[in-house]
């Protein structure tokens, strides 16, 4: 029994305690059975070869359902609407993905409280026409100059839903024209560079989204480098080793974590 408090109330609060862990548990074993509704999505995802951003849209997909923005349905329902298992071209498959990605990540940041399936729509005939993707980039904010810019990637081969993804979340992310214009840039540099493009890849190239996985993971692998410099300090500094016989000690505890 707790000190200070009557028998009853210790009661309470112990009831208190086991209905809040009852509580988590359901809230892990209602994410593990989204995951598990999830997996049809996942197969019709990887029945077409020919995508190579197959676990960008999976990981969007599972976010969106884990947050309960999304349905399992509706994701399937999604891919359906974009014929995605019958798709072929590099071009068809890259509108599609960045389709869907776009209209995933507004539901997900709340720019999006709207049917999924009729933004798709929206967005699919945007995309089918030159004048369609550069009024649904205005709408979203873009200058002139960035409207242009991309008018010619367009040109150039660039997918329009490509461009629309790039733009949109720059936007979402309050960038400004200029760092905009940068991307776009990069992307035309990333495109004349590669002979076989992955715009897909690209796309998480210019945005940062592949620098912030490649700086995740060299951060994991260089966990613990620190014991060595940290010991030296220690050994050098001035007289800090007789209080602390283990310095490497702060820094294993925190890799255990």
């Amino acid at each position: 029994m707790m000190a200070g408090l009557p028998k009853s109330a210790s009661l309470l609060l112990i009831s208190l305690g086991l209905a809040f862990s009852m509580s988590l548990l359901g809230m892990a074993q209602e994410i593990q059975v989204d995951s598990n509704l999830l997996q049809p999505v996942f197969d019709l995802i990887d029945a077409n070869a020919n995508s190579t951003d197959q676990e960008n849209l999976k990981e969007t997909f599972e976010n969106a359902v884990t947050l309960g923005v999304l349905t399992p349905e509706e994701a399937l329902a999604l891919l359906e609407m974009v014929q995605w298992k019958m798709l072929e071209e590099t071009d068809d498959l890259a509108n599609a993905s960045a389709a869907i990605q776009t209209i995933l990540t507004d539901l997900i940041s709340g720019a999006l409280t709207d049917d999924p399936l009729a933004a798709l729509t929206q967005l699919l005939n945007a995309l089918a026409t030159p004048a369609g993707t550069l009024n649904a980039i205005g709408k979203a904010g873009a200058s002139e100059e960035v409207l242009d810019q991309v008018s010619g990637l367009v040109a150039d081969g660039v997918p329009p839903g490509i461009l629309v993804r790039i733009i949109k979340e720059g936007l979402r992310n309050g960038l400004s024209m200029e760092e905009i214009t940068a991307q776009l840039d990069a992307l035309a540099a990333a495109m004349a560079e590669s002979e076989d493009v992955s715009w897909g890849q690209i796309a998480n190239d210019v945005t940062g989204k592949g620098e912030n996985k490649h700086r995740d993971q060299e951060q994991n692998e260089n966990i613990g480098g620190n014991e060595e410099p940290e010991q030296e300090e220690n050994e050098h500094g001035n007289g800090n080793d007789k209080k602390d016989d283990n310095p490497g000690k702060g820094t294993k505890r925190d890799k255990d974590k």
